[in-house]
């Protein structure tokens, strides 16, 4: 139902599928759904950033990745295929080496005898939190102008993707505050 524009299509039949695409490209959701996708899997990750138990917060950063890439391809109408999604998790991580090292040392403090787990509690929920959420913008992005998983580029969002993982933080912050965030419009400087 949603998708990218083929341009592949025989001359003879391409005003007609012009007119068709036209009125099919213009009715992708607003992202209001997605905000509310991003914003679930975001507060489930910061929460679980508080257990006090080393490598839990790499696992489950992963798991709630992939759910809420899922739900945003459900909700966008993009295949997905749970490789693809893993491969586009781990290709945006991977040229992201501040919050991986951060969720790194995040994991690497609960380890630390006394004080170690007060000092994770604090910043666990909001590398983990920021993340999620940094790649849910990045998603909503992406699917929203139309992208699939199969021609995802993490190269045209990586400072995208650095810039919403300080906005993701200070969500996770205002939310635990019971503020309301205005980061939900984040999404202007996407790249397209």
């Amino acid at each position: 139902m949603f998708g990218k524009k083929r341009d592949n299509v025989p001359e003879g039949e391409a005003d007609a599928a012009h007119d068709v695409e036209a009125h099919v490209s213009h009715e992708l959701p607003p992202t209001r759904g997605a905000d509310a996708i991003v914003r679930k899997w975001s507060l489930w990750a910061a929460g679980f950033g508080l257990i006090p138990l080393p490598l839990v917060d790499f696992a489950t950063t992963t798991g709630f990745s992939l759910k809420m890439l899922h739900s945003l391809a459900k909700y966008y109408g993009v295949e997905f295929r749970t490789e693809l999604g893993k491969s586009a998790i781990t290709s945006l991580l991977g040229g992201a080496s501040s919050p991986i090292l951060a969720l790194a040392a995040g994991s690497a403090l609960k380890s630390i005898p006394i004080i170690g787990i007060p000092l994770a509690v604090v910043s666990g929920p909001l590398v983990t939190g920021g993340i999620v959420y940094a790649l849910g913008r990045v998603f909503t992005a992406h699917f929203g102008a139309g992208g699939t998983l199969f021609d995802f580029d993490p190269e045209r969002f990586r400072d995208y993707f650095q810039e919403q993982i300080e906005v993701g933080k200070d969500f996770v912050k205002s939310e635990r505050r019971g503020e309301k965030n205005p980061a939900q419009a984040a999404t202007a400087s996407a790249p397209t």
